[in-house]
């Protein structure tokens, strides 16, 4: 097993890198990504102010071109 030390600050990215590539890509990584975080809140204290549920920015429709200038 190795170990790794984070700050809660990079711990927060982690889980927002994690929950981006679960949003963008869906079942094909959701059971990796779960379970990663899963172990992320396991290992943090209940006061450490890791976000459990981040909220991260909502999902734009395609930019269309209109042509027009």
């Amino acid at each position: 097993m190795k170990s790794i030390e984070f700050t809660d600050e990079e711990l927060n990215a982690l889980m927002q890198l994690i929950d981006i590539a679960i949003k963008s890509q869906g079942l094909n990584v959701a059971q990796a990504g779960v379970i990663l975080a899963d172990k992320i809140r396991a290992s943090v204290s209940p006061d450490s102010g890791i976000e459990s549920n981040p909220i991260l920015a909502e999902v734009l429709p395609p930019h269309e071109e209109d042509g027009e200038d």
